[in-house]
């Protein structure tokens, strides 16, 4: 309750969340992953889909110093990749992304993580909130 929403405003974490309807630029991904604007980072979480990875999807888990990555060939959590409603629904939404860090995290532009993550490869669409996280 009242107790985690002062913990959070304390420690000022904020979270930024995006998606995209288009595989990513693995490049792109990757400047943006080991540049400045990144370094505010503390935690990630994302189902990933990169245009240099075929129809492979990337389990990507963050936090600090430890990553982690997982290759699977259905996106995970649709099921066995049998090409259902629900799996197609979800290839609609081709990357998700959570992010969690400190104020810096508000301070770079949204523009900046779009083009550097590869939101203008393909005609993706992302979608931002940024705020305290649940």
């Amino acid at each position: 309750g009242g107790a985690a929403l002062l913990h959070l405003q304390r420690d000022a974490l904020r979270s930024l969340a995006f998606s995209s309807s288009a595989p990513l630029s693995l490049p792109a991904f990757e400047a943006l992953r080991t540049s400045a604007a990144w370094a505010a980072v503390l935690r990630a979480k994302g189902f990933l889909r990169f245009a240099e990875c075929g129809s492979y999807w990337l389990t990507l888990q963050m936090c600090g110093p430890r990553l982690e990555v997982t290759a699977t060939r259905h996106r995970p959590g649709s099921g066995s990749g049998g090409g259902g409603e629900a799996e197609r629904s979800s290839e609609a939404r081709s990357s998700e992304l959570v992010l969690i860090g400190g104020r810096r995290l508000d301070e770079a532009p949204v523009e900046s993580w779009r083009s550097a993550a590869g939101a203008a490869h393909g005609g993706a669409v992302w979608c931002f909130r940024v705020g305290a996280p649940p």
